[in-house]
């Protein structure tokens, strides 16, 4: 499985001098006013990358999901990996669903279009390659929505926060969702995104989690490093880490926890 960025590009990409029309693009103006969340390319001026929530991305720019070349061209991109992989992990991909683009680029966009970029794009691709797994990096609560826009997996981020600030019951009740729906989520304790499980839980409580995500129905996604303990949280702009001790009894653990580990399949 390899990672897929559907939502930016970095500011180098070629399609930024090819294709200015598959991005969100501003004017002149909005480069002066907003620096920051916008850059100018060749002729044109492009908004930098975001998600609702935070300031713009300053390392990429935003590619405009409502496009139909841009999504022509993520489905040839995906078809393309597709020949030489089994899946991919979508990033951030709740940023394609047609509402949270809308709110958060408005005008910018252009018109909403009538298809869900991921149904328009997931089943382009699975007209050829019908058995390719899509992960998504989900976050917001919106999983269902993105299984029935056609995803195999998705994140269960509330899961995570459960486990690292709520009670059991709580944890308990998170679990009582149906089944078939379980089976389609990525249980998780970190990520590039998390802090590592190594300094978010105490020695018990990280086993004891770990045996849960390890034994759900679902995927089980681990973190490198994790089995082992480590406790630094590497930038993704940083292409080397430091060498960490590591915690034999901790790795033996998770050895034998996933010798038990027998995962399912979704459906």
């Amino acid at each position: 499985m390899v990672d897929f960025v559907p939502n930016h590009v970095a500011p180098d990409h070629p399609w930024l001098t090819e294709h200015p029309e598959y991005f969100v693009q501003g004017s002149a103006d909005d480069l002066v006013a907003d620096p920051v969340g916008f850059l100018a390319v060749g002729g044109a001026v492009i908004a930098r990358g975001r998600d609702p929530y935070f300031p713009p991305w300053p390392d990429v720019a935003q590619l405009n999901g409502f496009a139909p070349g841009l999504r022509q061209a993520a489905a040839d991109t995906l078809r393309d990996i597709a020949d030489q992989a089994d899946g991919v992990r979508c990033d951030m991909a709740m940023l394609l669903l047609n509402d949270v683009f809308a709110r958060t680029w408005g005008g910018r966009a252009g018109a909403v279009p009538e298809q869900e970029y991921w149904t328009e794009v997931i089943g382009s691709v699975r007209a050829e390659h019908p058995d390719f797994v899509f992960a998504a990096e989900a976050y917001w609560d919106m999983e269902w929505n993105l299984q029935q826009l056609g995803f195999d997996y998705c994140y269960d981020k509330r899961l995570y926060d459960r486990l690292v600030h709520d009670s059991p019951d709580a944890i308990r009740g998170h679990l009582h969702a149906d089944v078939d729906y379980q089976r389609r989520l990525v249980r998780f304790l970190e990520n590039h995104d998390e802090p590592r499980a190594a300094t978010e839980f105490t020695p018990a409580k990280e086993r004891a989690a770990a045996v849960v995500i390890a034994t759900l129905p679902g995927a089980t996604m681990w973190h490198e490093g994790q089995f082992v303990g480590w406790r630094v949280r590497l930038p993704v702009f940083l292409g080397r880490r430091p060498v960490e001790p590591v915690d034999q009894e901790l790795g033996r653990f998770h050895v034998d926890l996933i010798g038990c580990h027998r995962p399912t399949a979704p459906g």
